[in-house]
């Protein structure tokens, strides 16, 4: 939607700021941070080291993207002096505490040559990283979620929709290390991974029905996405792209198809991102005065 500078706040007005220029880098860092926390956790559970390893890449990643939007990268240790009233502290915490937590039980892990002798050391730093991984992962959710100003993020579900694609993008990222790596549980990795692409399509589709029912501008951004301007990457990269296929690929294919799962894995990643970049894209703000 294309507003005047003498109409803003006046008709529903884009939030910018969080999805053009090096705005548009805040999708990114919230992405990585989302499926570094969804794949730690679905690593841990499963007991996969590589899942792991791939997880700290993911936050350092996010770090990165984090620090690259900001004006003076520098002074970024200042947002962690609010953790009581902001969620960007919070989650700047999280993000730091995690990549020591998980950086620390992955040396332990090297260490002892032997991945699957754990012991009480790396035990507990795989308690900690996980508590914050998990932080790490619903975070982004609140931060977007506590806008008031923005009807369309402004929702009880929108932490539940970004844990839940960070969890779908590591369970498909796992699946494929685990093809790769020929380690165990692949079926029941599969399976999780089967069950996640369909939980998150629900959970996309159920933050946009209740969108239609907090106020016009919501609803507006909800036809963006359905029908409107961002119809393209909605249908096609996000549903088409990064859970159709990939749902059939998971169907379809076993551990000795390492190809296929991990060009699924990319499919539903690039859904991953797609996602959090349109929800940022259609958010408009309510205008202030009445037009």
């Amino acid at each position: 939607m294309d507003v005047k500078p003498y109409e803003f706040m006046v008709k529903e007005t884009p939030a910018r700021e969080w999805s053009e220029g090096m705005g548009s880098l805040i999708a990114v860092a919230m992405f990585l941070g989302g499926v570094s926390g969804g794949l730690y956790l679905t690593s841990l559970y499963f007991n996969n080291v590589w899942g792991m390893f791939i997880a700290w890449i993911f936050a350092l990643g996010m770090g990165l993207f984090d620090m690259a939007h900001l004006s003076k990268p520098f002074r970024a240790w200042r947002i962690a002096f609010r953790p009581g009233s902001s969620w960007i502290s919070r989650g700047f915490i999280f993000v730091i505490l995690f990549i020591g937590a998980a950086g620390i039980q992955l040396l332990i892990n090297l260490m002892t040559g032997n991945p699957a002798d754990i012991n009480p050391a790396e035990i507990f730093f795989r308690v900690v990283a996980g508590i914050f991984a998990f932080g790490v992962a619903i975070y982004s959710g609140f931060v977007v979620g506590f806008v008031n100003g923005v009807k369309f993020w402004n929702s009880g579900i929108m932490p539940i929709l970004f844990v839940v694609a960070g969890v779908t993008g590591g369970a498909s990222v796992l699946l494929a290390t685990a093809a790769y790596t020929s380690a165990g549980d692949f079926s029941t990795i599969q399976a999780m991974a089967r069950f996640m692409l369909v939980f998150y399509t629900i959970v996309i589709f159920v933050h946009l029905w209740i969108a239609t029912y907090s106020g016009p501008v919501a609803r507006d951004s909800a036809r963006m996405l359905v029908k409107g301007n961002l119809a393209g990457i909605f249908w096609v990269i996000i549903i088409l792209i990064g859970v159709v296929v990939p749902l059939i690929f998971v169907f379809t294919a076993g551990a000795d198809s390492p190809i296929i799962l991990m060009l699924s894995a990319a499919m539903v990643l690039l859904g991953n991102l797609a996602l959090r970049y349109s929800i940022l894209r259609a958010g408009m703000y309510t205008p202030l005065v009445p037009e």
